[in-house]
């Protein structure tokens, strides 16, 4: 099915150009133009909202890089992505003399085809893999000599399901510096040298995907653009509205990504007054491993000092508001054990200790171990990765919030 696609736009490709330029007549021509090579990315799925081709970002690439001779590819990404049309809109010479108005009727022509066919790319594959699409349009402009400008165009939602780059690990979750660093050291980076990446509609999900918050949209973008730039790219985001789910249409099924409710983002504690003159955490606070740091296999501090400085604003401001919080350990790995199960409990309750030392009531604390069963875990790291650390943590948050109320409900269950 995806070959059928690239067929029909071949064959209507060189139509056009038949058609339109047989009959030529001189004219002046801007030669100096700039010979564009681009490749679209589209995400034409289940769980996403419809692709918006006819933005101003798609229609002057595609028209600009037609007029021009430039090249165009197209990759449909689903769970395996494919180059679906690949092809130069360089033409002989002699039709070059043509008229202004001839060549320019003709791009036109070859823009509307094209975006038609376009419109007819969808998913073929179960899920969708945006990593491995990026890596195929990088692939397929990689030996491209004698073009100004390489760009990558991607229409879709980022929310990876299947991969390397696989969201449902909860890498929503994760610092996006974390994401990319991992990525860096499994080599998984394409190289963008020389590129432009603009993406559209990221974060445009639809049902049965839970919407994403701001936050959250912003994380993929964090996410996108840091592997982009590590790749030695230039990443844009271009905020253009999708348009309606095609419900005529069905897709290969894409299974929805579980959302956190609260994702952590911030060391500071932000707090909000509530209608009863409380105080509650907007966000769960994180203390990194490098920030509260144990002994290896232990529930001992490796820094005292520099462990109870980094508690003591909390403990502050704790005795200051009377709030009673959720207090979590948390592993690296992604299977649990009665061992990591009891160092997670046994470091929860050394950073409570801690706090209650520094004056905060006890019975303000409830300390539980986790291990790597917490919202926030970030799977698929082996332990020994040094981007485990992101799973070695302590999370502190309200123990009123509804996320604080499902962890202490499933320990209980």
């Amino acid at each position: 099915m995806k070959k059928v696609i690239t067929l029909i736009m071949v064959c209507t490709m060189v139509l056009a150009t038949v058609a339109g330029l047989t009959g030529c007549s001189s004219g002046n021509n801007d030669t100096a133009a700039e010979k564009a090579a681009v490749c679209y990315v589209l995400a034409n799925t289940a769980n996403s909202q419809g692709l918006n081709l006819n933005s101003p970002m798609v229609q002057d690439t595609v028209y600009d890089t037609v007029r021009n001779y430039g090249y165009i590819s197209v990759v449909n990404a689903d769970g395996i992505p494919d180059i679906v049309f690949a092809s130069s809109f360089d033409i002989d010479d002699k039709y070059k003399s043509a008229s202004k108005d001839k060549l320019d009727m003709d791009a036109r022509s070859k823009t509307t085809n094209l975006i038609t066919g376009m419109q007819g790319v969808i998913a073929t594959d179960p899920e969708v893999d945006y990593l491995e699409a990026l890596r195929l349009a990088v692939r397929s402009m990689a030996s491209l000599e004698g073009y100004d400008s390489k760009t990558i165009v991607v229409i879709g939602t980022g929310l990876s399901t299947t991969g390397v780059l696989d969201f449902q690990n909860n890498l929503i979750s994760a610092e996006p510096a974390t994401v990319v660093e991992l990525l860096k050291e499994k080599s998984e980076i394409p190289d963008f040298s020389g590129m432009t990446v603009y993406w559209q509609q990221m974060g445009d999900v639809a049902a049965p995907q839970a919407s994403l918050t701001a936050a959250q949209r912003n994380k993929l973008q964090q996410i996108y653009g840091g592997i982009v730039e590590a790749g030695g790219g230039t990443f844009v985001y271009n905020n253009i509205i999708a348009n309606p789910v095609n419900a005529d249409t069905s897709y290969p099924a894409v299974t929805p990504v579980e959302l956190p409710a609260d994702t952590p983002i911030s060391f500071e504690p932000e707090i909000l007054d509530t209608e009863d003159n409380e105080y509650v955490f907007i966000e769960p606070v994180v203390l990194t491993e490098e920030q509260v740091t144990f002994i290896g296999d232990k529930a001992e501090y490796l820094h005292p000092e520099e462990a109870e400085s980094v508690l003591k604003p909390i403990a502050e401001y704790l005795i200051d508001n009377d709030v009673t919080i959720l207090l979590c350990g948390t592993t690296a790995g992604d299977t649990n054990s009665a061992y990591t199960m009891e160092l997670s409990q046994a470091r929860a309750e050394t950073v409570k200790q801690t706090l209650v030392d520094l004056g905060v009531y006890p019975e303000h604390i409830i300390a539980v171990g986790l291990g790597s069963t917490d919202p926030w875990h970030v799977y698929g790291i082996p332990t020994s990765d040094k981007a485990a650390s992101c799973n070695r943590k302590t999370v502190l948050l309200d123990a009123s919030s509804q996320t604080a109320q499902e962890i202490l409900a499933g320990i209980n269950e």
